[in-house]
C-alpha cells in the first residue's frame, strides 16, 4: 500500500512541478519564436513533453485507481474519489482540449489558439496542485497509522 501511495504522490508532484514550469514560463515564451521555426518548435516540444509527462500521468491514473480499489487505512473515500476526479479532469482537457491545441500549433502559430491553450492550461495546473496538496495528506495519513 506504501507503494502505491508513494508513487502516486511521486508522479503527482513531478506533475505538479511540469506543469507550473510549463505554465509559467514556457508557454507563454511561444510568442518569442521566430513564425517560420514555430512549427518545428512545436513538433519537438510535443515529441519530447510526452516522453517526460507521458509515464508519469500514466503512472499517476494507474495508482490513483489502485488507491480506489485498495483504500488505504484512515484515508476517507471521497478523498480518493475526488483525487480521481482530478485526474480524470487533467485527462480530459489534456486529450480533448491541448492535443488538439497543439495539433493546431504544429502547423503555425496561432495566437487565439495560443490564447486557448493557456487558458485550458490553468485548469490543469490547478487540478494537479490540488492534488499535490491531496496526496501529501494521504502519504501523511500514512505515517501516523
Amino acid at each position: 500500500m506504501k507503494l502505491i501511495v508513494l508513487s502516486n504522490l511521486a508522479a503527482t508532484l513531478v506533475m505538479v512541478g511540469v506543469v507550473w514550469f510549463v505554465q509559467i514560463v514556457h508557454y507563454p515564451l511561444y510568442t518569442r519564436i521566430n513564425s517560420d521555426a514555430f512549427p518545428h518548435y512545436e513538433v519537438e516540444h510535443v515529441n519530447r513533453i510526452t516522453f517526460l509527462v507521458g509515464p508519469a500521468m500514466f503512472i499517476e491514473a494507474g495508482t490513483a485507481l489502485l488507491l480506489l480499489l485498495s483504500r488505504p487505512p484512515g484515508v476517507p473515500m471521497w478523498v480518493l474519489l475526488f483525487g480521481l476526479a482530478l485526474v480524470g479532469i487533467i485527462w480530459g482537457i489534456t486529450v480533448f482540449m491541448n492535443v488538439p491545441q497543439h495539433n493546431q500549433l504544429s502547423f503555425q502559430f496561432d495566437a487565439e489558439v495560443h490564447r486557448s491553450l493557456l487558458a485550458t492550461n490553468w485548469i490543469r495546473t490547478i487540478a494537479w496542485s490540488v492534488r499535490g496538496v491531496l496526496m501529501l495528506w494521504v502519504a501523511s495519513r500514512l505515517m501516523t497509522v
